[in-house]
């Protein structure tokens, strides 16, 4: 008899009467979560550095824009500054150049004129805006030799100044050009006599006040 040939799908059932035979015994089930529980392998670092994890943050463009701000506001403010201080110097020196020419007029016209009549007042006026060595040589000089002149001769000086110029000038020092017209009257004179001078005057600051501490004709 030709053995039927199974049909895909169908399982072949024992013949009847037939035991079936024992039930293949199950082998060893695969854990499906051995891959899961699997330990992950350490990450090898990449090669390079090996401090490269502990570099400090480099700053971020932000930061490097701040510090740079910051600079420039300092330098601005030293630069103000500076100018401020340049500028306020500028102020002194040209302050003093306009007081000690002012002072030098005033004080050409107090040493260089006198009067026969009334010596001893016109030398005590001169000798207030005198000061150092030179109001000791022009105590002297007036003494010794301008007020016997003038008595003897009834001598009347007058001082005019023409015209002035600062030479150089600090905050307490400044020498100034000045062109002076006298005019002298005498009994050895038959009329006015008008010289024209030209001294250089020199002047300190002191006590606030503009002294003469040198006179040179020139």
């Amino acid at each position: 008899m030709a053995r039927q040939r199974p049909i895909a799908g169908h399982r072949n059932r024992p013949a009847a009467g037939s035991r079936p035979g024992p039930a293949p015994e199950p082998g060893p089930r695969l854990r499906g979560t051995a891959v899961l529980e699997r330990p992950a392998p350490p990450v090898d670092p990449p090669a390079g550095d090996p401090h490269e994890g502990s570099r400090p943050r480099r700053p971020a463009r932000a930061d490097l824009v701040l510090v740079a701000a910051l600079a420039l506001l300092l330098v601005l403010a030293a630069t103000a500054a500076l100018l401020t201080v340049r500028a306020r110097a500028e102020d002194r020196a040209e302050q003093a150049r306009a007081e000690a020419q002012a002072a030098a007029e005033r004080h050409a016209v107090t040493l260089l004129s006198y009067d026969h009549r009334h010596l001893e007042r016109d030398f005590a006026r001169a000798r207030e805006v005198v000061t150092g060595r030179f109001a000791d040589d022009y105590a002297t000089t007036t003494e010794r030799v301008v007020r016997p002149s003038a008595e003897e001769v009834k001598a009347v000086v007058t001082a005019e100044v023409a015209s002035s110029a600062v030479v150089r000038a600090a905050e307490n020092r400044a020498v100034v050009l000045l062109f002076v017209d006298q005019t002298t009257t005498s009994t050895r004179l038959e009329g006015p006599k008008v010289d024209l001078n030209r001294v250089r005057m020199t002047l300190v600051r002191s006590g606030g006040e503009w002294l003469v501490s040198g006179v040179d004709a020139l």
